[in-house]
């Protein structure tokens, strides 16, 4: 607009001033371009390029009063950043498969080529060095305008319309894999607890068979003493309690392995800590006595409750109880260590054996799912309690202790309310 009304308005306003907004408008399509390439440049070193063209021009117009230089000048300097603002488009195109890239891309060739023809017109001496030249001249103006002016400007903004729609798209699809990956963890979760109490269903069995023998046996002795004349109360009383208690162990295993086996809801809630860690204990009560292993605890004084899920937390601890018995099965020593405790705003459980440790080749790659040692092992008790132990914003950590053996940290928020 403002070289068009060249005739009209002040030579400073239409040469310089339109030139510094036409330079400045094609410098920030260079920093935007640059930035989607993340390849910024400073603001001071595009306002020194700009200030550096325009005093060489001021120079050629004002100082050597040459139309040629200056004006070639210009179209050489427009003609390059065209092609350099293609070029950008071109890499965008490559590394994002933008379509409006590929356009802006086209629309800046264009016109850097009309402006190759304009300077070769001009050398050649076919036209005047003026921007307001009739004829085939103005055609060029006129169609590089359209193109770089009105089409390109249109393929810019859309190339930043259409990454940011695949930015879009790309968090939406992230986060769909993010739920089903949640999904299938939530159920490999539920099978790994499923798979443990089949392989301790054994054991569960020779826990149920004490207290139903003992019931068996008091309903025995009761029905002898009801047979036998006079009664004797005092021994029918001791059978029916005998029956209640054992009644009442049986039902406590049953509860223990019901809430371990059902599926997980999320459902948080406060949780002694220390009373979890013994309840957990009590499901593996046949395996502690057929490995004499001996249990010894360390509680602080101080409440250590957290907000948790108790069937996902419970899942943590047998898998850290089971994996402390099978490593001490060639030990001379067979001791599990327990401690609970505050440090801070985290409440820490710490459970150490008296094992051989981790060696070397295990540690670094202890964690990852589908690496075990067990012949019978799935690899991936630990990685599932290691994600148990993050969806409750805590950490599950496992190195060798000091004292030698394996040590297991367990640290969780604590719930002060």
């Amino acid at each position: 607009m403002l070289v068009g009304l060249r005739p009209v308005i002040p030579t400073w306003v239409s040469y310089t001033v339109a030139n510094g907004l036409t330079w400045f408008a094609v410098s920030m399509q260079v920093v935007g371009l640059r930035l989607v390439l993340r390849q910024p440049i400073p603001a001071k070193a595009m306002v020194f390029v700009v200030v550096l063209w325009l005093l060489v021009f001021e120079y050629f117009r004002l100082g050597l009063q040459n139309s040629h230089l200056r004006f070639g000048w210009a179209l050489i300097f427009f003609a390059g950043a065209f092609a350099y603002i293609a070029y950008l488009a071109r890499q965008i195109y490559k590394t994002y498969e933008l379509r409006n890239a590929q356009v802006l891309a086209w629309m800046y060739t264009g016109g850097a080529l009309v402006l190759c023809v304009r300077i070769m017109r001009i050398a050649f001496g076919y036209t005047e060095p003026d921007a307001t030249a009739q004829g085939v001249d103005s055609f060029l103006v006129i169609f590089s305008g359209v193109l770089v002016s009105v089409m390109g400007s249109f393929a810019f903004v859309g190339v930043f319309i259409e990454r940011s729609a695949k930015r879009e798209m790309a968090a939406i699809t992230e986060r769909v894999r993010q739920e089903e990956s949640f999904r299938l963890g939530e159920q490999v979760a539920q099978l790994e607890r499923q798979r443990t109490l089949g392989m301790m269903s054994y054991s569960f069995a020779h826990e149920f068979s004490q207290p139903l023998t003992a019931i068996l046996m008091d309903a025995y002795s009761a029905k002898e003493t009801l047979a036998a004349e006079p009664h004797n109360s005092n021994a029918l009383k001791e059978a029916i309690q005998g029956i209640e208690t054992n009644a009442n162990r049986t039902r406590e295993l049953v509860d223990r392995i019901r809430n371990f086996i059902r599926p997980s809801q999320d459902a948080f809630e406060k949780i002694n800590l220390k009373m979890l860690v013994q309840d957990v204990q009590h499901l593996l009560t046949h395996d502690i006595r057929k490995n004499h292993i001996k249990f010894e605890w360390d509680f602080e004084d101080e409440e250590s409750v957290v907000m948790g899920d108790k069937v996902q937390l419970s899942q943590i601890l047998l898998n850290v109880y089971r994996n402390a018995i099978q490593a001490m099965s060639h030990s001379q020593i067979r001791k599990i260590f327990v401690s609970v405790g505050k440090q801070g705003d985290r409440v820490v459980v710490r459970v150490r054996d008296t094992g051989p440790g981790l060696d070397e080749s295990m540690r670094l790659n202890i964690g990852m799912p589908f690496v075990t040692t067990k012949s019978d092992g799935l690899g991936v008790g630990l990685s599932i309690s290691q994600s148990i132990a993050e969806k409750h914003s805590g950490t599950l950590a496992i190195t060798n202790a000091k004292d030698g053996g394996a040590l297991v940290e367990l640290n969780l928020p604590a719930d002060n309310s």
